[in-house]
């Protein structure tokens, strides 16, 4: 079941007296409101940070006395991303005069799309943190989502749910949804607990190995080349991380499970650790230092996964019953301790072991696919706060079919990704990105089906299609 939704003004009015703040929440997505803008993902590893409700210090006295009551804290920030783009094809796959492509329509029409998110956290110690975000779309009709025949275009901060179904013709768009909906508790200075019903499988994981994301693009680059071991999965879980100190310091733990369908009681349709329940289960191990990291990260997705790579090894994630997927992944990153001419350079590689009892190829008995990335990020690039970032990489793809007679299909494929952010004031930026993908759907790339696929790829017929995109992102923070 998808998260309740609601009208912007039914949740306007709902939250406008929190925690004492006055919130406004326009129609349009905006609003003004003074908060101090929340740690970056990256500051989580830092023992020596300022205080926050998801990250505290030990309270302490100004004046060495008694403490006094600690009061509980509410944050409310909110994040606006608006976007004009479009898509150009090219290749021997498009339809120019039927605007087709693999026998999909091509959504390459300039268009504007935004996402807008209300985040509110609360510590009732100071030392552990209750998150609630409210989040609204309209990406669902453009070429920037996760829509053939390019799933592999969509933006890192595309979104809409519900999404509008063919035969759902009053369909409402522009709904809220909570997104967000889980406490994390300390238990000891070390150890950290999160649980929720409204999770994303990074929102258990103390470590992000890379630091190429201060104004993310194409989410193929946000999964630090492992597209299998970071998921991304979002529903009902738990997890667990240890942050030891003395000696130790610098190394990280963490277990974290995400089951999508979790808030079911149907065994046979979802529940934590059911089949059914599509449960992914991650391990996670990491060094960090101020200069650098490497993250070594193991995933178990259950079955119905959503491995965002071709449409080839994406459709046999999805179709194949009665088993997981196993994803390895070893990433990390070094930055220079100042600004300068040397930039930072974030990587990583991922390997994707399919294990089913059920595959929706007849003779199938297993599938591997791999992925990888590389970013270089120069930060103050001509005056302070401007970054320019250059990514490279491929998206999960298949190498190995076992049980098929021949040789594997060619799914492989490279992406090329460029923007730079360019801050005009403490609260708002534009980014403006350029992209390409020289086969964004692989082996696939004349047809939807794969048997007619695979036959057209051991013959070497598989039509060219590859895609290029521009756009130019603005991002508010308040």
């Amino acid at each position: 079941m998808p998260p309740p939704a609601l009208h912007r003004s039914a949740a306007a009015a709902a939250l406008r007296p929190i925690g004492g703040l006055p919130l406004l929440l326009w129609a349009s997505g905006s609003a003004a409101l003074l908060a101090p803008p929340p740690l970056s993902a990256q500051h989580r590893i830092s023992s020596t940070q300022t205080a926050t409700p998801g990250n505290p210090e030990p309270l302490a006295s100004p004046a060495g006395g008694p403490l006094e009551p600690f009061r509980p804290t509410t944050t409310v920030r909110l994040q606006g991303n608006g976007v004009i783009g479009a898509l150009h094809y090219a290749g021997s796959a498009v339809d120019q005069a039927a605007n087709r492509a693999a026998g999909f329509p091509l959504l390459n029409a300039l268009s504007i799309n935004q996402d807008t998110r209300l985040t509110v956290d609360t510590s009732f110690t100071g030392q552990d943190l209750f998150r609630l975000r409210l989040r609204s779309g309209n990406f669902a009709s453009s070429g920037l989502f996760s829509n053939p025949p390019t799933p592999l275009t969509r933006l890192d901060f595309a979104f809409e749910e519900p999404l509008c179904q063919a035969d759902q013709p009053r369909c409402g768009r522009n709904l809220v949804t909570l997104n967000r909906a889980y406490l994390q508790v300390p238990v000891g200075p070390e150890i950290r607990l999160t649980a929720g019903s409204r999770l994303m499988q990074l929102d258990l994981l103390p470590v992000w190995p890379s630091v190429a994301n201060d104004s993310p693009i194409l989410e193929l680059f946000q999964r630090a080349g492992a597209a299998g071991a970071y998921s991304r999965r979002v529903g009902s879980g738990f997890g667990i991380w240890w942050q030891p100190q003395g000696s130790l310091n610098g190394f990280t733990i963490a277990y974290g499970a995400v089951a999508p369908r979790g808030n079911s009681a149907a065994p046979g349709e979802g529940g934590l650790f059911t089949a059914a329940g599509g449960q992914t289960n991650t391990v996670q191990l990491a060094y960090t230092r101020p200069s650098g990291n490497l993250t070594a990260t193991y995933t178990r997705n259950g079955q119905a996964a959503l491995l965002r790579g071709t449409p080839l090894a994406s459709q046999l994630a999805a179709e194949s019953r009665d088993g997981a997927i196993h994803s390895w992944s070893l990433a990390g990153y070094w930055q220079p301790l100042k600004a300068g001419w040397l930039p930072s350079l974030s990587g990583g590689w991922g390997f994707d072991r399919f294990a089913f009892a059920t595959y929706p190829l007849a003779g199938l008995t297993g599938v591997s696919t791999i992925s990888w990335s590389v970013d270089l990020r120069w930060s103050d690039v001509l005056s302070a706060g401007n970054s320019v970032t250059f990514s490279l990489g491929a998206p999960a793809h298949v190498i190995r079919l076992e049980g098929l007679n021949g040789t594997p299909p060619d799914d492989s494929g490279v992406a090329l990704e460029l923007s730079t952010r360019i801050p005009v004031s403490d609260n708002v930026s534009l980014t403006p990105a350029v992209f390409w993908l020289s086969r964004p759907r692989g082996a696939m790339g004349g047809s939807a089906s794969l048997g007619e696929a695979l036959q057209a790829s051991r013959a070497g017929a598989v039509p060219s299609l590859a895609v290029w995109g521009g756009l130019l992102r603005a991002s508010l923070r308040f």
